[in-house]
This record gives C-alpha cells, structure tokens and sequence, in this order.
C-alpha cells in the first residue's frame, strides 16, 4: 500500500537500525477474533404495524471483512421477542443461499401492544457475543375499534422527594375498565431501568385501587403492566422530560493541559434519543470559554485549550428555565493529543507531545479486524504530521492508534473513509410517474459498479410514502448497516441520516468522535470457538451406556448401530454406526415445515437393555438481555398518530378487520395444584374449566375405554364429541361444544396436525390430568405450529384439550413402553411463503365493493440482474392515493452494496 508523509523523519528505515524488537512489527496481520464472524442485516418492509399485518423480512448473511456472502453458515435463526417479558413468541429456522434468506412474521390478534424485538443469528456467530448478533426493534399496536377508550390506570401523580431521594409515584387501577368479565385479583408490574416491582390488586367487590410507590430520582421512565384473568395492559410514564445527558469526548482519548484539542459532544434526552441542544463551555470559576450548538442528532465538536488546574463542564439551559451542568473529562498535566483533519483527497493526521522532544512515535491502521499498515517515526519538536490517501484506504470505518516510545497506546481515533466509486450503483425507475389506484406498475432495475454492469441480488418494496417515512423516523439501510452500523457497538440512531449526501460527512465524523472510538466491534481478544457453522438440518446427540453393551456384545471394532424412522410420505430411514463414545450425526434432507417426528433406536431391536439412554442435542438459545429503559420508552407521537390514524381508516372501511369478540363462560376450579406446565398453560390461557384427574381417569376406566378419546367420549359426552374425519372415517378429532376448532396441547407442546391421529390412542395409565378450556382466543398463537398453511386464517373461536403425561414429553412421550426407542421431532426450514398482490389485470372483472388498503403495496427480497445488470418486475397499486416510494437495496456477490429510491404518484382517476 502507498504512504505519503510530511515532516517524518527517516520513516520506516530509521526505527529498524534502533528498535530490533519493536513488538507492533510481529502482531498477526489480522488481530480481532471477530474477524472470522458474519455480518446479519436484516431489511424489514416497516417497524411499526398492527395484529392484522405481517412482518415481512429479508436477511443477507455475510463474511465481517469483506461483505461477501457467507459460505460457512447455511442456517439462519430469527426470532420475534417481547424483550420486556423476555419470551420468544415467534421464531423461524431459514435455508441461507448464496448469503441470502427471506421470511414473514404472521401477526395476529392475541399480540399485546408493545414494543418486540426481532433477533437474527447463525450458531457460528454466537462464538462472537452480542455484538454479532443482530436486532432491530418493531412496534406493534393492537388493531381495535378506539385505541384511546381504554384507560385502566388513572389519576397518575408523582412527586420528588428529596428526603428519601425517589419519587413517589400514585395512581387510581380500574382492572374492570380493562377486562369487564374479569374476576379475582389482577397485577400490577411496574418496570424502570434495571429494575422491577409487583403490586397485587385486590379487586373484591371495590371498582377500582389507590397504590403508591417509590422509584429514584434517576428513572427517567416508568412502565406499567395491568395483568387481569383475560387482557394484558402497557402504559409508559416519563417523570422527567427534561433529563437529558451530555457527553464529552476528547478526540484520541484524553485532554492535556496546554494542548488544543478538539472535543466531541454527544446530548441524550430522555428517550435516550438524540436531541439539538446549545449551550456554553465554562470553567470551576464560571467563566465561559466557548459556545456550543449540536446538529439534529445531538452531536457536535468545539475546540479546548484547557488550563492548568481548571475543571471545566458544559451547561444547558432548558425551555423551562432549568439548568444543568456536565463535567468534562479532567485535563492530564502531561501527554499527547490527536487531531485528524479531512480533505476531499486525504486525512492530515497530527500528533502533539507536551513535551517538544523528538521521541519515537508509532502509528498503526486498522480496519475490521485487520493491520492495514504500520508507520514509525519521531517527533519533531514535539509534532508528528502524517497524511493519508483517501484511496489508500478501504471504504467505511477506519482506525488509528499512536503508541509512545515504549510501545503503549497514547490516543485512538475511527474515522470514516469515504469512497463513493465502492458502493453499488442502483437505477430504479417505471413506466410512468402517475398512476391510477389498482393499475399496474412497470419496474425497471439496472445495476453497476465502478461504471460497469454487474449481476446483484436486490430486492424492491414498494410502499406509500407518507405513512413508511412517518413510521419509520429513524430507519436503517443496507449501506448504513454494512458500512457502518455493522464496525461500531450500541445503537446508531438514524444511520440512514448518514449517507442521505455528502453535506453529512460532518456530522458522520461527529459520529465517529463520540461512538466509534470506544465502541469499535474488532477488539483483539482471542477466544475458542464453541459453536460449529450449522450446515443444513441434522440430528446430533449421544447415545449412553455403550461402553456396557459393547464389552457384554463382543462388539466388532468396538461400535454399535442405530436407526433413525423419520416419519412422513415416504418414510425415510437412516442408519449409523457409532462407537464408545456414544456420538451421532444424522445429516438429514431440505425439507419444510413445523418439524418432522422422528423415533431412534438400537438397530437390534431385541436389545431393551436400560444402559441405553438417548439424548439430543439441544441448541442453545441466546440469554434474551435487553436494557429496560430502551424497551419501556414511549413510541414517538408521531408514529403513534399515523399508526393509530392508519388502523381507523382501515376498519371504516372494512371493519371486518375487527377482531371477533369472545365471551368467556365462569370458570370455577377448585383444589387445582398450579405445577408449572399448568402455570405456563393458565398465564397465556386462563384457569381451565374442566378438569380430569388421574384418579377420576382410573375410577371410571373400563375395559374398553383404556384409550384416552374413548375414556372423554364415555364419560364426558356434553362437554366434546369425537369425530371421524379423513379418507374412511380413519382419524379421529376431539371437538369441544361450540369450538371452530380444538387445539391439543400436551405437557405444553402443541400437537401437529398431521399427529392428530395418535392422540385418541393415548392410553391413560400415561396420563396425569385431562383439562379443557372451551373458549380460548389466545390458542391461535399454536396455529403455525399446528397447520403448515401460510395463507389461511386462525380460526374464530378456538378451544384447548390440555393434557398432561407423567412423562412430560408431549405426544410421543406419553406412550409407556420399555423399550429405548426415543420419540422426538427433527427441524425443518420455516414454510415460504410470497407477498401476495392481487391480479387486476382485467378492469372488468374488479370487485371494486371489495376494499384494498394496502399500504405495503410490493415485497420482493429475491430479485437477480443479468449479466449486463438488468431486471424488471411488475405489480398493482392498491386503493391507498398519494405518493408511493420503491426502495431497491442491493448487493454483489463481491460484496459491494448500493440503495436506491424512486417516487411515483396514484391518483383515484
């Protein structure tokens, strides 16, 4: 690589006649562990929407140095997460091809509002932490007729007081406000920062309840939970909104007396967002020695010439009169100082020592991971001066350290290096820029590099406008995320904002001066990597006891065999030999769905010796760890206005978008022993209302009734029916009274459809208790694990059969056998499934009585340009008027990125 250098004396030849065991020279080129991970962007067609919408997402997987797509994963796991109750409510097992993913998250009525999660990752990148695991939070509102009427927590009212340092917080509870039908007690969770509380409210015969609590003066935001028998409540409170932090950031690390230095600012407010503030820098003495403004961001540099002895801090003074003041970092008597100036050509890199010597100086470049280049001189005077060529250096975050003579780190600084001719360059246009609603839209798409065409993978959404930019203030791109976002830990609020065009470079290197120094992702930590790349679908686990049954057998080389019967059409089965370790793989086919049932054995089926035991390997799911007061903030109006404004349009005109309404009978159970698969069941279903113990099962057991659906249809004829449905009447389905459908969910795990047919032979000797929930709405989360039907809809009204094995191991474990044939369920990739645009190709044949409001108009994550860069796709506008946006990312199998926008109007004429 070239260098280019002022005022360097004898650079590079000079430092090897007098440091022979400079240790910098024998670092590894490449010196993070991170190096080897891979990078996750996830591109979603919004981040706010309601139960009645679908997520759509699509994932690009990638090597972290250079951005081409990965070839050692092949499977990607992506999870929707309530991170505040810390539980996974969705999750999807994809196939990545050629680096590339694509999936949905089907929403629907029993999501409570709040704001999820969504989590992607490859086992491989769990050997990196959290910082190569990628998350992007959504907002998800419920869809009902008046998102303002219900208001179950009233009269809020806090006050500080000093004496005990907290405020004291009070307000009025309506749980029947919330949940007419609902009896007993309800709870109140209350969550701020890293800390929880729970109140009970004792409802009795009393409509509502005064409580009282404290939190410290330093929570910003409060979050309420009201959990009453059917409806769960969220509500934010901000006590301070004027709270607001402010950083300072020397530029290279620290401040020296009688050194100029440049020092970042970075201001907080309480929504821990970005915020313009201006304010002034003064001294101990109140002095004021410079005026500071941010840019919308909250960020910004002024420059210090700090004194001896003096503390300095910035103050700000609030629209309400309020001041504040922040401490800067304190002035070293002694030491040096960085400073990095740019040009449109280079970067002037200066370095100043207190002392004007001509010690040794060493410079080392860095980027993502990997030694760019070192560079050793001395001091002149005190001064080293180093340009850098912009060309020289890769595109996107760049680092630099100063080491003193003795080899220790004295200043850091990134950089952003900008080179346009990297990116990816993306036309997108249509035939026409105006359009009538329901008309079809003509997309052409070109793609080159360096002037060039090339072949890349892009993906086109189109959308309208006003209501994609008004939920999605602060969105990323896939150039801000592999540009930037991916290189610097923590949150990059609006990376979007970055590239909109070269007028924000500045505020880019703003950026740069108050996260990336401290927050740059290639740490050099060298670590064992636990997890291996997953490479399609298998069976791994071990087999015990095989040391016994060898030496007894007289095996030859010491192994045994097993079988593996996955069920299906056809049946498949697999059979390997394994030795006194007891380890085994099983590679298995590409195949899709909720999972494939599986039973393993010992290939000699006579053996049902007790030393086999049959274990699989569980794949270990990430600690769900979110900080508190990001999770609880209260979503921007702005936002919540166009949501809210959105959902009522959309039930005026198609109010069969309402989710129908359950009218739930009296539960009355007494002596029930809450175990905790009966806890998980009551928090997300209610009590039961019936309930079937083991005794009653064996006190009523005829001859003939051994089988579970015999026993139900025997004893409890007005509660279900069983009936026979299928080819010959040849499966049975248990129907409780007045259900559209009944789910069946053993020990807590939801039977497949395709199972159905085994539950009625469940002999009842297994069983520990039978229990039915008649009307359950929140059931139709079990409908994707059930069904494997991506365009249908949950049914109405839904009820549960729950029953529980002594086993504990749902379906299959609840046939007792002595044999050591394991029942289990094998993976299988998520069901695909395509955005589905509705056909007007003839005018006349529209049923314009049936209402589109389509905002999401096109989704289409997989689109591949020729070789000379060229694409088209067509699709149709909905009934939704005004100015629609197509956005088209894309990447090169070189891994070079590039985003593009293109606007059009539809008019109702």
């Amino acid at each position: 690589m070239r260098t280019h250098g002022i005022s360097i004396v004898c650079l590079l030849l000079y430092i090897h006649c007098s440091y022979a065991q400079n240790p910098l020279e024998n670092e590894d080129q490449i010196f993070a562990n991170s190096v080897a991970a891979e990078k996750i962007y996830l591109q979603l067609s919004g981040t706010s929407f309601n139960t009645s919408e679908t997520i759509w997402f699509k994932a690009l997987v990638t090597n972290a140095v250079n951005h081409m797509p990965t070839t050692k994963s092949a499977i990607l796991h992506v999870e929707l997460i309530d991170p505040l109750n810390k539980r996974i409510v969705d999750r999807k097992l994809l196939k990545i091809s050629t680096g590339i993913a694509d999936s949905f998250f089907q929403l629907h009525s029993s999501y409570t509002e709040g704001k999820y999660i969504i989590r992607a990752y490859t086992e491989w990148n769990k050997n990196f932490g959290p910082d190569f695991i990628t998350s992007v939070p959504v907002n998800i509102y419920k869809l009902q007729r008046s998102p303002d009427e219900t208001n179950p927590i009233q009269d809020i009212v806090f006050t500080k007081d000093l004496a005990t340092n907290a405020f004291s917080v009070s307000s009025v509870i309506f749980p029947m406000v919330l949940d007419s039908l609902h009896k007993g007690n309800a709870m109140l969770y209350i969550n701020w920062k890293d800390s929880t509380d729970s109140i009970l409210i004792k409802t009795g015969k009393k409509f509502n309840t005064a409580i009282k609590h404290a939190v410290p003066l330093n929570v910003q935001i409060i979050n309420y939970q009201l959990k009453t028998q059917n409806k769960l409540f969220k509500k934010s409170i901000v006590l301070d909104e004027e709270h607001g932090t402010l950083q300072f950031f020397p530029e290279g690390g620290a401040l020296v007396e009688g050194l100029e230095s440049v020092v970042g600012f970075k201001y907080l407010d309480y929504r821990s967002k970005g915020a313009k503030v201006q304010g002034i820098i003064e001294d101990n003495n109140q002095n004021k020695v410079v005026e500071f403004e941010s840019n919308i961001l909250g960020m910004g540099q002024v420059s210090l010439l700090p004194e001896a002895g003096k503390t300095y801090y910035g103050v700000i003074t609030t629209k309400n009169g309020n001041t504040f003041k922040f401490e800067l970092p304190k002035p070293k008597t002694a030491g040096v100082v960085l400073s990095l100036g740019h040009n449109k050509s280079y970067k002037e890199l200066r370095v100043k020592n207190k002392i004007k010597n001509s010690d040794s100086v060493f410079v080392k470049l860095y980027h993502r991971g990997k030694n760019l280049y070192f560079l050793k001189s001395r001091f002149k005077n005190g001064l080293f001066v180093y340009r850098f060529q912009n060309k020289d250096l890769p595109h996107g975050v760049v680092g630099l350290t100063v080491y003193d003579k003795n080899y220790r780190p004295v200043a850091e600084r990134h950089f952003f290096n900008e080179l346009k001719e990297e990116r990816l360059h993306i036309k997108i246009g249509t035939d026409s820029k105006e359009y009538s609603i329901r008309d079809s839209v003509q997309v052409s798409i070109t793609t080159e590099y360096n002037g060039q065409p090339i072949s890349s993978s892009v993906s086109v959404m189109a959308v309208d406008s006003s209501y994609f930019y008004g939920t999605n203030l602060r969105r990323n791109t896939i150039v801000s995320y592999f540009l930037l976002q991916s290189d610097v830990k923590g949150t990059v609020e609006n990376p979007s904002y970055y590239f909109d065009n070269n007028n924000h470079l500045a505020d880019l290197d703003y950026l740069m001066l108050t996260q990336g120094w401290t927050n740059y992702k290639y740490r050099p930590k060298r670590q064992l990597k636990f997890f291996q790349a997953e490479k399609g679908l298998e069976v791994t686990g071990t087999v015990g006891g095989m040391y016994k049954v060898s030496k007894r057998k007289r095996l030859k080389n010491n192994t045994y065999s097993i079988n593996m019967l996955m069920m299906g059409e056809p049946l498949e089965v697999y059979t390997q030999d394994i030795d006194s370790t007891g380890y085994f793989k099983f590679a298995l086919r590409d195949s899709y769905g909720n999972g494939q049932k599986f039973v393993i054995q010992p290939s000699d089926t006579k053996n049902k010796s007790s030393s086999f035991k049959v274990n699989i390997k569980r794949r270990k799911i990430p600690e769900i760890a979110y900080k508190t007061e990001k999770i609880i903030v209260p979503v921007d109006s702005v936002i919540q206005n166009k949501i809210i404004q959105k959902m009522q349009d959309d039930i005026r005109y198609d109010p069969f978008l309402l989710p129908n309404t359950i009218v739930l009978n009296e539960v009355v159970v007494s002596d029930y022993n809450l175990t905790p698969e009966r806890a998980q069941m009551v928090d997300q279903h209610g009590m039961p209302d019936v309930v079937i113990d083991n005794r009653e099962l064996k006190k009523k057991e005829k001859n003939w009734t051994g089988r579970l659906y015999s026993w139900l249809l025997y004893n409890y004829p007005e509660e279900l029916e069983i009936k026979r449905v299928g080819r010959n009447g040849q499966l049975e389905m248990a129907s409780v009274h007045g259900a559209d459908f009944t789910y069946v969910v053993i020990d807590g795990i939801p039977v497949d459809i395709q199972d159905y047919r085994h539950i009625g032979d469940i002999p009842l000797r297994g069983i520990k208790s039978t229990e039915i929930i008649r009307n359950a709405p929140t059931a139709n989360k079990y409908f994707r694990d059930v069904f494997n039907c991506g365009l249908c809809s949950p049914p109405p009204f839904p009820a549960i059969l729950a029953i529980y094995t002594y086993s504990g191991k749902g379906l299959y474990g609840a046939f007792p056998n002595r044999t050591n044939m394991l029942n289990e369920t094998a993976p299988q990739y998520s069901p695909l499934r395509e955005y589905y645009v509705p056909p007007y190709h003839d005018p006349s044949k529209i049923d314009w009585n049936v209402p589109d409001r389509r905002t999401l108009l096109y989704w289409k994550p997989d689109i591949i340009t020729d070789r000379s860069g060229k694409t088209k796709t067509t699709f149709f506008n909905s009934d939704v008027t005004g100015k629609m946006v197509l956005i088209c990312e894309g990447i090169t199998i070189n891994g070079k990125v590039g985003y593009s926008e293109w606007f059009y109007d539809v008019t109702r004429y």
